[in-house]
């Protein structure tokens, strides 16, 4: 299988994005970034970026896309808003959002801006991966009910709350992890350090079922965890998804304000964690 990347340029490409946007997220269309608005932000300084299979005939040969455009901060900073990633169920775990995003920051950098923002959902693990383990961004903003009610088949029955991540693309940070040069975070490790899971999992209920106590943050690193496999649980016990939305919501909130920054996460067992560092400095 031969992915080239190239910039969307046709309409027929543009259609594409469209058609692919309601594949990854089962959308209706007025959830769907239309071609206008597409090629609008392609045109003036924004990005839209299509993976294609070579081996595939038009128009379906577009089998993933990133797009995002140029913004500002509340402080008035030039960044770049990475607003969409999407790639076909059939082509996941290729490496092929991580490509996507490395080209986006190659884009990005050769414009002179060296900071990306985008949003996910706290509670989606393989994107939590991709975003802070393999590329780098970091949290330590939150959004409540960002998007209000949404009824696509990845979104619906729990709030639309969702991370602000920000990417340092000049960042020491960024390249350490872009060259997979930091070893994952080990549980036990950190636990042996010192450091704090704030939802611990109860010891009469699954591992991926919420805390029914929480902790306060405190100490120089803690720990939230999460269950890895959300679409799953919003399945088989509803509740409980919606449970672990509100936790999650809330420990991030008091740990963001706290002075603590979501810079890794790691999976055990049933479970994810975000690992926090207190005081954490972008280098």
């Amino acid at each position: 299988m031969a992915i080239v990347y190239r910039r969307i340029e046709t309409i027929d490409e543009y259609r594409a994005v469209e058609d692919l946007q309601a594949q990854v997220w089962g959308s209706d269309a007025r959830d769907v970034v239309p071609l206008h608005l597409l090629l609008t932000a392609n045109k003036n300084g924004g990005l839209a970026l299509g993976a294609f299979d070579a081996d595939l005939t038009p128009p379906d040969d577009l089998i993933g896309f990133v797009f995002g455009f140029v913004g500002l901060t509340a402080a008035g900073q030039v960044k770049h808003c990475s607003h969409m990633l999407g790639v076909l169920p059939q082509y996941r775990d290729r490496g092929i959002g991580e490509e996507l995003k490395r080209r986006q920051r190659d884009f990005v950098l050769a414009q002179g801006i060296t900071l990306m923002t985008w949003t996910f959902d706290p509670l989606q693990s393989r994107n939590a991966r991709l975003n802070l383990r393999k590329l780098g961004a970091i949290c330590r903003t939150y959004a409540r009910n960002l998007y209000g009610t949404m009824s696509d088949q990845l979104n619906v029955g729990v709030p639309s709350d969702r991370f602000v991540v920000e990417w340092h693309l000049a960042s020491r940070h960024v390249a350490v992890r872009l060259a997979h040069a930091e070893p994952e975070p080990n549980l036990a490790a950190l636990l042996a350090a010192g450091g704090v899971v704030l939802n611990p999992a109860p010891s009469n209920a699954a591992n991926d079922a919420p805390a029914p106590v929480c902790h306060d943050p405190s100490g120089a690193r803690v720990l939230i965890r999460f269950p890895t496999d959300i679409q799953a649980l919003k399945m088989t016990r509803p509740a409980e998804a919606l449970t672990w939305r509100m936790q999650v919501r809330d420990l991030c909130e008091r740990s963001f304000a706290a002075g603590y920054t979501i810079t890794d996460v790691f999976t055990a067992g049933a479970c994810s964690y975000y690992l926090l560092h207190q005081h954490w400095s972008i280098v």
